[in-house]
């Protein structure tokens, strides 16, 4: 790979990554009073 593809490969991972944090701060965000979601009572007892 050039030097080009690594920036481009690199640049597009970590807009990925990104990319899911927002979108599962989002959900949590603009979830319902009230309401858990597995994962969340999966992390409390650990």
């Amino acid at each position: 790979m050039s030097k080009k593809e690594k920036i481009i490969a690199i640049c597009f991972s970590i807009s990925m990554v990104l990319m899911i944090f927002s979108s599962i701060y989002t959900i949590i965000s603009n979830k319902p009073d009230g309401y858990k979601f597995r994962i969340e009572k999966i992390f409390k007892k650990l």
